[in-house]
């Protein structure tokens, strides 16, 4: 049976993003503010999963060090770079976060040792966007976004006594509330023409009427939705795919929500 082993790295670069064959006015509509003609820079963050079996000598699937020498002898050719104009990858295609972690799973696959695969790269262009790799001719892109919400765990089905066992604290009828957080997977080829799995602008498009919807609202009193079904973590996380899968089609993926840090809710078609 194999075993993963993951590592996170960090490089930082600069890019711009520009088509050539594209106007001005069309790669200011796709790109907005990254067709800056001197180029924007971020701290990249690298987690690179490897699998294999377990040595039985060592108890390892690959020692670390052998595993960092490699990865950062990568990183070398990126870090501190302008990935535009100071390696040879983006000659002929966009510097897009889908690209780049592409391009770096070419490097770290040929340079593991035979009885090591590359499992998966996870590129984060920042906190908020990532993403994913395995190898194949798709890659997918995540965004996290953000709605501030009330709520109050009660069931129509339930006692008054019944839900105060159930729920404690959660059943106050007042409600109570939080800073919910979700984070949507596209997955789908990376468009030659832009780089991209899916337009950031298209998929904030996408998202936004929903987070205008629920932001600032009392979940229960105010959705019909959470009147029928209680506001708990896992159907919202079922209320937010239902939302996004009518608009993005097979193209979603995955949604994860954190209802607070520990409390965490997962749905989708397959897990990235």
């Amino acid at each position: 049976m194999d075993v993963l082993t993951t590592k996170r790295f960090e490089f930082s670069a600069a890019h711009r993003y520009w088509n050539p064959t594209w106007s001005e006015e069309q790669n200011q509509a796709i790109f907005g503010k990254c067709t800056n003609p001197h180029g924007h820079g971020h701290n990249y963050v690298l987690y690179v999963t490897v699998a294999g079996q377990v040595d039985p000598a060592t108890g390892m699937v690959i020692n670390i060090t052998d595993l960092k020498r490699i990865v950062n002898g990568v990183l070398e050719q990126f870090d501190h770079k302008h990935l535009n104009e100071d390696t040879p990858y983006f000659r002929e295609q966009q510097p897009t976060t889908e690209n780049l972690v592409r391009v770096l799973w070419g490097l770290i696959a040929s340079a593991l040792p035979a009885q090591v695969r590359l499992y998966r790269l996870r590129l984060y262009e920042n906190d908020d966007l990532f993403a994913d790799y395995y190898g194949g001719e798709s890659a997918s892109f995540s965004r996290r976004y953000q709605f501030s919400a009330a709520h109050r765990l009660h069931s129509a089905e339930l006692s008054a006594e019944q839900n105060q066992a159930l729920y404690g604290k959660c059943n106050n009828p007042a409600g109570h509330g939080h800073n919910y957080r979700f984070e949507v997977t596209v997955e789908g080829p990376v468009d030659p023409a832009t780089g991209m799995v899916i337009n950031l602008v298209d998929l904030d498009a996408v998202v936004q009427p929903l987070l205008d919807e629920l932001d600032h609202t009392h979940l229960d009193r105010q959705h019909a939705f959470f009147q029928r079904h209680p506001s708990t973590g896992e159907n919202i996380v079922r209320y937010l795919w239902q939302r996004l899968a009518a608009a993005l089609g097979e193209r979603l993926r995955w949604i994860r929500l954190w209802e607070t840090p520990n409390n965490i809710f997962e749905c989708g078609v397959r897990e990235p």
